[in-house]
This record gives structure tokens, C-alpha cells and sequence, in this order.
């Protein structure tokens, strides 16, 4: 109690074991992003879980539209402008204006933060171009939409690479288990905790809704999963007489291009 008789608020202590740095909805999309994400690659190489491979990809653009929407709208910790301003603050010791001490720790936890930060935005952005293209070509856009999703599912599968260095570089470095931190939301050591509501029942939604929409995707489908992208695709129509009309068009057009990639190589 001050000397005015008012009562002071305390910062949240940390409770159990650590203190609480981030909430559960963003430690559920992690963990459910993750999921989606590995799942993804591991159905892309085979047409026979084409249909597969499609849930997954609308599972990691549903998460990534809720990330957009409460890294906007939701608790500070959690805003997506944290990620600019933890470059900048990398930026702001490296000019010599940022108020933290250039010692070894500072410099390594600027560091820490600044790339992970940046490893999250092109993550975030190369999987919105991803499940985009992806769209559009499991709706029978032009060839090459076919080749650009290839193309930047392969960007993003290193930039996911890269990432995971990095948590356990800087594990390591800093003799702190990041991806632990991840899980549980908590940092080793005492002092006060940034998040203030846990928002658990916000998670537990989160996971019931993907789960839900995977089983309402498996009931949408045949039984086992497709064979071939020509009848998945013709199946997704709903339009099983469209199937060898759309057999012939794509073996026309691989004829056509065919024949102009063999005239430009001989020119």
C-alpha cells in the first residue's frame, strides 16, 4: 500500500516452475502448425494422399488466418508487432542507439530474438503464397501455378530447416531449452510474468476446430485415398463426366508445351 492509502497493483509472479511469457493459443498454433506443416511435406511426393496433403494445406491456412488475426487483435505479448520490433532492437544495438548494453548477453539475446523473428515473418509469409498457390491449383489453374507451389513449398520447407537450427543453436548457445519454452510458455527464473491470461479454453477451441474440420474433410472423400491428381481433381468437381474432357485438355496442353519447349531448344 502506498503512502496515499491507494492500493498498488503487483506485476502476475510467476507461478510453478518459471515465468509465463507466452499464452496457449499461440503455443497451440505452434504445436498444431507444426503438425500441418510436416504433414504436408509428407504427403506431397505422392500423388495416392493428394487428398491428404489438401486438408493439411487448408489446416495451415485456417491457423495461419487466425495468427494473422490475433497477432492483430489480441494480447500485446502476442501482436505480430513484436516481431518488427525485435529486429529493430537488433538494429538499434548494432547502430549504437538502443538503450541495451552491448555485453555478450544482450548481444546474443538480441540476436536470438531478431532472427527468430524474421525466420517467423517469411515463414508466415511463404506459407500464405504456398496454400494460395496450392488453391489455385487444385482448381485447375494454368501449369506453371503447379510449378510456383512446388517452387515455394521447397522455400519453405528450408526456411522450416533453418528455423529449427536456430532454436537449437541458440539452445545451446545459451544453455536454455527454447523449444521446451514453447510447450509449457515458461521461462526459467524468477521475476514477473508477461502474460496475464493463459486464455487455455481459446486453445482447447483451436484444436477441437482442426480436428473437426479434418474429420468433415475425411467424410467429404471416397473411400481410401485417391489414385491419381486427374480423378481427385474430377472427383472435387463433383463432376465425374468432366473427367476425360479434363484428361484431354491436360494431355493437349502437355502436348503443346511439349512441342514449344522442343522448338525453343532447338532455336
Amino acid at each position: 500500500m502506498t503512502q496515499s492509502g491507494e492500493m498498488k497493483t503487483p506485476a502476475p509472479e510467476s507461478v510453478g516452475s518459471g515465468r509465463l511469457m507466452v499464452d496457449a493459443p499461440v503455443r497451440m498454433f505452434h504445436v498444431l502448425f507444426a503438425v500441418c506443416f510436416f504433414g504436408a511435406w509428407a504427403t506431397s511426393e505422392r500423388d495416392s494422399w493428394l487428398s491428404l496433403h489438401v486438408t493439411f494445406g487448408y489446416s495451415m491456412a485456417g491457423l495461419l488466418l487466425f495468427r494473422i488475426a490475433y497477432g492483430l487483435f489480441g494480447p500485446s505479448q502476442a501482436r505480430l508487432s513484436s516481431l518488427f520490433g525485435r529486429i529493430k532492437g537488433l538494429l538499434n544495438i548494432f547502430s549504437g542507439t538502443g538503450e541495451a548494453q552491448t555485453n555478450r548477453n544482450s548481444m546474443l539475446g538480441a540476436l536470438q530474438n531478431a532472427s527468430m523473428a524474421a525466420a517467423t515473418l517469411i515463414l508466415f509469409i511463404l506459407t500464405a503464397v504456398a496454400c494460395a498457390s496450392g488453391y489455385l491449383t487444385w482448381n485447375d489453374w494454368p501449369w506453371w501455378m503447379e510449378e510456383v507451389h512446388e517452387e515455394i513449398g521447397e522455400a519453405l520447407i528450408a526456411v522450416g530447416v533453418i528455423h529449427m537450427v536456430l532454436v537449437l543453436g541458440f539452445s545451446i548457445i545459451r544453455r536454455r531449452n527454447l523449444a521446451l519454452t514453447m510447450l509449457t510458455g515458461r521461462i526459467a527464473g524468477p521475476g514477473p510474468s508477461i502474460v496475464r491470461h493463459n486464455r487455455a479454453w481459446l486453445a482447447a477451441v483451436m484444436l477441437i476446430a482442426v480436428c473437426a474440420f479434418a474429420a468433415y474433410d475425411a467424410q467429404q472423400k471416397p473411400e481410401g485415398y485417391f489414385t491419381d491428381r486427374i480423378s481427385a481433381r474430377a472427383f472435387k468437381k463433383g463432376h465425374k463426366r468432366e473427367y476425360s474432357d479434363w484428361q484431354e485438355r491436360r494431355e493437349e496442353r502437355h502436348r503443346r508445351d511439349h512441342s514449344r519447349r522442343k522448338h525453343e531448344y532447338y532455336d
